[in-house]
């Protein structure tokens, strides 16, 4: 996506939402182990804990093994909230229904590790609907009150978490002043698109952009105007791209743009478009191409793309301020 949209699924951010979730069920297997083995009531179904155990703990056993792949932590969260729901039909008594239902509570806030809005609000759904169910086939009277209580705990915990998490990834993935991804971000992101079109067969296209005389405006009309400046240049470019694309700052007034399913004579046409958006008195900027060799690494296209940007800006001929 661009970077002005809902960004991509990043390689850490998959990692990150695997591997919390799975230790989030590896402690849900040891707690219910011990209900098993210390049983909190002696009506206490305690091979129905043992068997909720052993499934939370292969469930994170398997999400740690696939936790590269994009889906893997949905699945082994809807799991999760299955086997929850079992645990909580099983209980005897109504302190075993409300302690083991916060079990479920916790599943909903883990959702927000999933980062997708609409993705966080249907596992929300299935959390509430499934802990209803499970309070209802519990042998326990069925309280509406402790349900209400329970569901919107479970609601508004994920949504403070999921509000936290997304500002935290904003603040840690974007630049606070242009919109565009930060280094990092945009390298590991950027790895993704370049793996995607290599695996497709498609062209991908990395452009090296340097705006032109910068410091002279810093200079002569403050750093203030320098960073208007910079950010109506990047508004610019990123008007100019399409879903798929991206754009980073990779230094003070160097960005860099990848282009999806672009080759490199695409990428020069691009920037032509790009210089159309162009505001009347600021800087000029000077591009640099680079097509992606396969599955090449980010850095080395970035570092091609870089060399063709200082052997344009070599033939220049001054610069416009």
């Amino acid at each position: 996506m661009r970077a002005r949209t809902r960004p991509p699924n990043d390689g850490a951010r998959l990692f990150l939402a695997a591997s919390h979730t799975a230790g989030a069920l590896l402690l849900c297997a040891v707690l219910c182990l011990v209900s098993a083995l210390w049983p909190p009531s002696r009506l206490t179904l305690v091979g129905v804990w043992y068997g909720g155990s052993a499934a939370l703990a292969l469930l994170a056993v398997a999400l740690l093994l696939l936790r590269r792949r994009p889906r893997a932590p949905l699945a082994a969260l809807v799991a999760a909230v299955g086997i929850g729901g079992a645990l909580v039909a099983s209980c005897q008594t109504l302190a075993g229904v409300v302690t083991t239902s916060l079990g479920l509570v916790v599943a909903g806030q883990a959702a927000a590790l999933l980062g997708e809005p609409r993705t966080v609000r249907r596992v929300l759904t299935l959390v509430v609907v499934v802990l209803g169910l499970a309070m209802l086939a519990s042998p326990v009277p069925f309280a509406l009150t402790t349900w209400l209580v329970l569901a919107l705990t479970t609601v508004v915990m994920s949504g403070l978490v999921t509000y936290l998490l997304q500002r935290l990834r904003l603040l840690a993935t974007t630049d606070d002043l242009t919109g565009a991804l930060t280094r990092a971000a945009f390298d590991e992101r950027a790895a993704l698109v370049l793996h995607d079109a290599a695996r497709r067969g498609r062209p991908a296209a990395v452009v090296c952009l340097d705006v032109d005389d910068f410091k002279v405006v810093n200079d002569t009309l403050g750093h203030a105007a320098g960073d208007e400046v910079l950010v109506r240049l990047v508004q610019g470019w990123r008007d100019a791209l399409r879903d798929g694309d991206l754009i980073g700052r990779v230094g003070g007034d160097e960005f860099a743009v990848v282009l999806a399913g672009t080759d490199a004579a695409g990428a020069e046409d691009w920037a032509s478009a790009a210089r159309l958006r162009h505001a009347p008195g600021d800087p000029t900027w000077s591009h640099g191409v680079a097509q992606a060799a396969g599955d090449e690494p980010v850095r080395d296209a970035l570092a091609r793309a870089d060399e063709a940007l200082y052997a344009r800006k070599g033939r220049r001929v001054g610069g416009t301020v």
